[in-house]
């Protein structure tokens, strides 16, 4: 409740209004720091945006008019309150009353949209306060909720747009509006606009809002990308983008912001089709023109109402043009003060521009270095379109061009910095661009600030959710064209990407943390690939690091032939690999590429080869690794070959410093022990991988384990449904989709255990076709362990009933399949995170 007054001469009032307030149990903003004699004018307007109520007493002081102001402090007060209830008492009689109160008074009363109540002293003052305030809060709290106005703090750059905001929010909250598209003349802001709806309406929406910036994507295939990059959703083998967003999204309530939509229109049946799959999904986009779909709500935006040609100072002020310009010159340095010196040429400024937003803030950015008058004086040249802001309001600079007025007015320094983060091709963090782009951190943070001032550099969304940025790609692409030397700076972020892989090492263990920084990191990992490729570089570091983050390759399914990844990879120059060990980390690669494809038999070849070679110059990690895929991929019938290569890989596993790996090769070997029909003996080294999974905190080799653990306890007629419900859960955790395909198959033997074979067929029908979709293979031991189950299940079905349950399951996401089956997964909630 903000309680506008002079300090001195009503402080009897104050302290009444105040003991009314808090006898309601509301909080009073008194300002006692700042009502008069001093403005401070910004303390106020701060304390003002986060008020609900605003309460003014008056007797015979106006208050005293600051520098630069035409009002006082008092009735700048009361203006600035429009927006919210305001409950007004005047003391009388006022004998001595200043004659500009009681012309602000007159305005009051003439203007007829709020009236204002006598008091005589402190007590009937209080009694008034009291009983108006219990009323309006009476008249608000009976309003339906949806049509209360909602406090929130006003975002500067919003000016003007308090129905269309209101408006938008009505719509997307009403139940049946799942589509708004916001269309209007570029730079008219609709971007302002579509945020700060997401802003207001953040609480409604249970998995949060999620922003996609559109304006670097031409290529309307490319929006399912976008939009799985903004949400984390990351793709795993050659799971299609827009197949990856079904998955994530089916079971999500969420409000999703697409930006800039007019460059992709192409791909309008998308947004549809994202609708359609996820019944908790509201989409709000922004374009030039609509997109012509059923169910789209339209919300038109235009431009700003301008400043009258003959009006004076308080008129040009509350002109939301002029506003807005002076909003944006006030976040300069030094501050900014509208005078009846610099009102004249601001209120023309924002005629000729139009009243648009995008333009009033490059002219606002133009005076940093310039007055009002000089920037009319050189206006159209400046712009570089000279008459178009003035003559026609809907047109404004090409992208370029403005990344162009922004780049000049920039410090050397600032220019350097913006060129050398071209380099980066995912969002980057500030320690990120210290690494590559600069030694001394203050420099950094100063440049990237400016860079962040000038809107030249951006916020983006990171899967480890540190605090990103980003250059959108036409900026990126301007920026390289000023970088002098790119490959030194593309030779630091190759530095960078291996420190990465180095702090991501698997001895740590496979957290989800760890695995969202390396997706995260994704994108400069295969720019520098590509550099690498292209100039000759040594690439056996690089290979070698893959190496060692191996967990997170293949959780991803980078280590697929379908995976870009990969085939970046695969496309390196032999020339690069410099030594042999550089060639046996390829060949290491290579052996996990066609392992995870399914290609068992040349992988083992492969293994054979380079085994020799490794036994004498690789690390026992890597002879230990390579000797577990050996055994893996052994064929049927082989099993004691195996179990012997097994026992060796733990031999030599024992005297590496990575107890990571000796958790998963007990994992690999007691699931072999199982399948072979031992159990017991499987059971008692996955209780081994558990022990390493819980100390490492690793959350990949604990969802094996406790997979694996299901599975003995099924063979042993003890279910272990607790350990199956614990591999889908951590599974989800960390986005292993692959995992949770094999969980979707257990689950299927459990039903068939309960005697429910329906709904095991069904179950049989998702994974088969999730793996088709992603491209997935199940190593020889799963394999041979599914195929025992889809026969046991087709033998109890009769051959037509199985298939047409086998094709059903084909219709269930693995989401869907998990919800399906959740009754046999103790303390389950009804679904995953909805992450996939």
């Amino acid at each position: 409740m903000f309680v506008s007054s002079t300090l001195a001469e009503l402080a009897p009032e104050r302290a009444a209004a105040r003991s009314a307030i808090e006898q309601l149990m509301l909080a009073p903003v008194m300002f006692e720091s700042g009502a008069r004699p001093h403005p401070a004018q910004e303390v106020y307007r701060a304390y003002l945006a986060r008020s609900d109520i605003f309460v003014g007493v008056y007797a015979d002081s106006y208050g005293w008019v600051g520098p630069g102001m035409a009002v006082s402090g008092l009735e700048d007060e009361l203006n600035l309150a429009a927006d919210l209830p305001r409950l007004l008492y005047v003391r009388s009689p006022a004998p001595g009353r200043d004659p500009a109160l009681t012309r602000m008074l007159g305005r009051i009363r003439d203007d007829g949209q709020v009236s204002y109540k006598r008091f005589a002293d402190a007590a009937e003052l209080r009694a008034l306060v009291l009983t108006d305030l219990s009323t309006l809060l009476a008249e608000r709290f009976d309003e339906p909720r949806r049509e209360r106005r909602v406090a929130s703090t006003p975002v500067s750059t919003l000016v003007g747009r308090d129905e269309e905001l209101d408006r938008v929010v009505d719509e997307l909250v009403t139940a049946d509006r799942r589509l708004i598209v916001l269309t209007g003349a570029g730079g008219i802001g609709k971007t302002r606009l579509a945020q700060a709806a997401m802003d207001r309406t953040a609480s409604r929406w249970s998995d949060g809002t999620s922003f996609v910036d559109l304006s670097g994507t031409t290529d309307p295939r490319l929006v399912p990308d976008a939009i799985a990059a903004a949400l984390g959703v990351v793709g795993q083998g050659n799971e299609r983008p827009l197949d990856a967003l079904h998955r994530a999204l089916s079971r999500r309530s969420l409000l999703l912001v697409l930006d800039n939509f007019e460059q992709v229109l192409e791909a309008a049946p998308m947004v549809t089709d994202l609708l359609r799959q996820a019944p908790g999904l509201r989409v709000l986009v922004t374009s030039r023109v609509a997109l012509r779909l059923r169910g789209e709500r339209e919300v038109r935006v235009d431009a700003l109402e301008v400043p009258p040609a003959d009006g004076d100072l308080a008129d040009l002020a509350r002109s939301p043009a002029m506003r807005l310009l002076v909003d944006r010159l006030r976040d300069g340095p030094g501050g900014f003060d509208l005078t009846e010196e610099n009102a004249s040429a601001l209120a023309e400024l924002c005629r000729r521009l139009g009243g648009l937003p995008l333009a009033l803030e490059l002219a606002a950015a133009w005076m940093r270095v310039l007055t009002p008058d000089q920037l009319l004086a050189d206006l159209y040249a400046r712009l570089r379109q000279p008459g178009a802001l003035a003559d026609l309001p809907d047109r404004q600079q090409t992208l370029d061009r403005t990344i162009s007025w922004s780049y000049a007015l920039l410090p050397p320094p600032a220019q350097d910095l913006l060129a050398r983060l071209s380099v980066f091709a995912a969002p980057f963090t500030v320690d990120d661009v210290v690494a590559v782009c600069g030694s001394d951190s203050a420099d950094v943070v100063h440049g990237l600030s400016r860079l962040l001032d000038s809107s030249l550099v951006g916020p983006a969304p990171r899967p480890d959710g540190r605090r990103g940025f980003q250059l959108l790609d036409p900026i990126r692409r301007f920026a390289a064209a000023r970088l002098d030397e790119p490959d030194d700076t593309v030779a630091r972020l190759h530095r960078h990407v291996l420190a990465v892989l180095d702090a991501a090492d698997n001895r740590l263990g496979s957290q989800e943390l760890l695995l969202r920084r390396l997706d995260s990191e994704q994108a400069n990992l295969q720019a520098v690939l590509d550099w690498i490729g292209r100039t000759g570089q040594p690439s056996g570091p690089l290979l070698r690091a893959l190496g060692d983050v191996w967990v997170w390759m293949l959780a991803r399914g980078h280590l697929r032939q379908s995976s870009d990844l990969w085939r970046q990879i695969e496309g390196l120059p032999d020339g690069l690999l410099a030594t042999e060990r550089d060639r046996l980390a390829m060949r290491w690669l290579t052996a996990s590429r066609l392992l995870n494809d399914g290609a068992f038999e040349r992988a083992g070849r492969l293994l054979d080869e380079m085994l020799p070679a490794a036994r004498r110059v690789e690390t026992p990690v890597r002879i230990a690794l390579a000797l577990s895929a050996r055994a893996i991929v052994l064929p049927p019938g082989a099993h004691e070959q195996a179990r012997a290569t097994f026992e060796e890989s733990l031999e030599v596993a024992a005297g590496a410093d990575d107890p990571l790996v000796s958790g998963y090769i007990l994992s690999h070997y007691g699931l072999l022990l199982t399948v072979d029909g031992q159990p017991s003996e499987g059971q008692a080294r996955h209780h081994e991988a558990l022990r390493i999974a819980d100390a490492l905190h690793d959350e990949n080799l604990r969802a094996e384990v406790h997979y694996d653990l299901a599975i003995d306890g099924r063979l042993l007629d003890h279910p272990a449904r607790a350990d199956l419900a614990a591999a889908v859960s951590a599974y989800d955790g960390i986005g292993h989709l692959d995992g949770l395909v094999r969980c979707v198959f257990e689950l299927a033997a459990t039903a068939l255990q309960e005697g429910d074979g329906r709904l095991a067929a069904r179950l049989v029908g998702a994974a088969v076709a999730a793996r088709r979709t992603v491209g997935l293979a199940p190593w020889p031991s799963v394999a041979e362990l599914e195929r025992r189950a889809t026969e046991r299940v087709r033998a109890i079905l009769d051959a037509d009933e199985f298939t047409s349950l086998v094709e059903a399951g084909h219709d269930l996401t693995v989401d869907g399949a998990l919800t399906a089956a959740r009754h046999l997964l103790p303390g389950s909630p009804a679904g995953t995170s909805g992450r996939r």
